[in-house]
């Protein structure tokens, strides 16, 4: 009986481990997103700028819509 306490601690402890690297993958993976759409974002703001240098873009953000044909908060 004992060893069957010990065998299930034992694969407790693995389970908790094996959660919480589980938890740490999804953090990392999120970021790697949010950082990813951030870039593809910046560069099309570069591009545009390239194609239109007078108009200001300081308004758009990642946080920003358009609704109505108005830039607003999400």
């Amino acid at each position: 009986m004992e060893r069957l306490k010990r065998e299930l601690a034992k694969k407790d402890e693995e389970l908790i481990r094996k959660g919480e690297e589980v938890v740490q993958e999804r953090e990392a993976l999120t970021d790697n997103a949010s950082n990813s759409y951030m870039a593809g974002f910046k560069d099309v703001v570069a591009q545009a700028l390239g194609i239109y240098p007078e108009t200001d873009f300081s308004q758009l953000g990642l946080g920003k819509t358009v609704v109505d044909r108005r830039l607003v908060d999400e």
